[in-house]
């Protein structure tokens, strides 16, 4: 919900609005591009224009060339700027982006834009349509609410250092709805990540001369949703980082719920089993690859029924070693185990 997004270019700009385009779909959102959504033989126009209307956001794509070609291009512009006065004074709708130097047009100067060619300027955009997102779900009734209708949020690193850090935050923000209490479930992610951020910054603090003399460092917070639906939550936050050091690490936490009663579960409720680390030797011996089979049975030991880090959906259960292998040996870290073997 909330996530149509039509592009508006002139034809000498198809390139970028297909980079553009693929990115909105790499994150879940339905961008509209008239050669990727027009069918042979549709009337145009008519297609464009109940596009364009039924958007909830609309990008225009400004360029030397677009800005001064005649055509529907113009009209784009135009039915934008029109749709956008039913809009709040404060709503996110149009989204301009500068492809070259160009001048704006007078009646968009009241958007904020954006150059192309600004750092990160697809993660910009990708922050300001969720701001947006996020404000119309909340304010939408929670019967209404669909069980993907999350958004996404960033927490600050909040670290006043005399170093550069390339920082990078995206963890997911569910909304109240009639399948499960999202703060509920809120609290427990942001918990997650906070713990994280916060042990990151005693790093950062205690080593802050040693990381001084480092050319390039990143901290990078993401996450992937295995199972959502109307009786199960799977997720996991993956932490990607190089703080000094010889190389990056990864690491990994995964949060597992079950709804109605809303609850954490456990890794023992959701296959059987007697003693953990016989039954991770068992599994791997029968599931996992030759090389899973080489080297994956010397860290079962570090793994139990507090640590354990998996997700699961209808399927199979993923077992992550990502915490207790050594990175040179990080690809082979996720076992998969059939639900019903």
């Amino acid at each position: 919900m909330f996530k149509e997004v039509f592009i508006s270019h002139a034809k000498e700009d198809y390139e970028v609005a297909e980079k553009i385009y693929d990115f909105l779909e790499l994150y879940n959102y339905s961008p509209w591009l008239d050669k990727k959504k027009i069918k042979v033989g549709a009337n145009w126009d008519y297609e464009i224009k109940k596009a364009l209307k039924e958007s909830t956001f609309v990008i225009l794509l400004l360029s030397s060339t677009s800005v001064k070609k005649r055509g529907y291009v113009q009209k784009e512009f135009k039915y934008a700027i029109e749709y956008a006065e039913s809009k709040l004074i404060d709503d996110i709708y149009i989204i301009p982006i500068l492809i070259d130097k160009c001048e704006v047009p007078e009646q968009l100067n009241k958007f904020q834009w954006i150059e192309m060619k600004d750092e990160n300027i697809l993660t910009q955009v990708l922050e300001s349509l969720e701001f947006q997102r996020q404000k119309y779900l909340q304010e939408l009734p929670s019967e209404l609410i669909e069980i993907n209708d999350f958004s996404t949020i960033s927490i600050d690193l909040n670290l006043d250092v005399p170093i550069k850090i390339d920082y990078e935050c995206e963890i997911p923000l569910f909304h109240q709805n009639k399948f499960f209490d999202a703060k509920f479930i809120n609290t427990f992610v942001q918990q997650k990540v906070l713990e994280n951020i916060s042990e990151t910054r005693k790093w950062i603090g205690e080593c802050l001369e040693f990381l001084k003399n480092s050319e390039y460092l990143y901290f990078e917070i993401s996450f992937n949703i295995t199972k959502l639906d109307e009786s199960f939550l799977s997720l996991s936050i993956i932490y990607n980082s190089f703080l000094g050091g010889a190389h990056p690490t990864t690491t990994i936490d995964t949060l597992n719920f079950g709804f109605k009663p809303d609850r954490k579960i456990s890794f023992r409720e959701i296959i059987e089993y007697n003693n953990l680390k016989e039954f991770l030797d068992s599994a791997i011996e029968k599931y996992g690859t030759q090389e899973q089979k080489e080297c994956l049975k010397d860290y079962t030991e570090y793994i139990d029924e507090e640590n354990i880090n998996f997700t699961f959906n209808d399927d199979k259960i993923t077992i992550d070693f990502m915490n207790q292998i050594p990175r040179v040996i990080l690809a082979l870290g996720d076992l998969e185990i059939p639900r019903n073997p």
